[in-house]
């Protein structure tokens, strides 16, 4: 709600010095595509995190709330340790996504504090190759109206 109030402010300042309705959209599209590409280089440092990470046979053992943070995520043990995931658990499926009878692989990271599971590598493979679209598609979409190409 914050947000949207600020925008308010912002776009009403910006029309009282005179701004145009053109650089208004400019402006939002440029915000947009900065937002897509901060995604995409998230995504990227957990899949160079991943690279590095140590392969293990781990047993999942609870879903509970993270050491650092109002969420939940899924714990393992590994090795007689309990580790937590690096990205938070999903809030509908639990039962169908973690299943406390059987083991599985994870990825430990460098550090050895957090873990990999096959459904964090699955987010972050796919949130990597559908931000790296989305970023070519705004710079495809702004890079003709920030050069002063007329558009078709």
């Amino acid at each position: 709600m914050e947000l949207v109030i600020a925008l308010i402010v912002i776009i009403v300042l910006c029309k009282i010095l005179g701004v145009s309705n053109e650089m208004l959209v400019l402006g939002g599209l440029i915000l947009i595509e900065l937002t897509v590409v901060l995604m995409m280089l998230m995504f990227s440092y957990f899949c160079v995190r991943m690279l590095f990470a140590k392969r293990r046979e781990a047993r999942f053992t609870r879903v509970d709330k993270a050491p650092k943070g109002n969420y939940k995520v899924a714990y393992y043990e590994v090795d007689g340790c309990e580790y937590p995931c690096i990205f938070p658990s999903e809030l509908i499926l639990n039962n169908k996504m973690y299943r406390k009878d059987c083991t599985c692989h994870v990825l430990m990271s460098r550090s050895g504090r957090r873990v990999f599971d096959k459904w964090t590598v699955l987010t972050c493979l796919i949130g990597f190759v559908f931000s790296a679209f989305a970023v070519l598609f705004a710079v495809s979409l702004t890079m003709p109206i920030v050069a002063g190409i007329p558009m078709i």
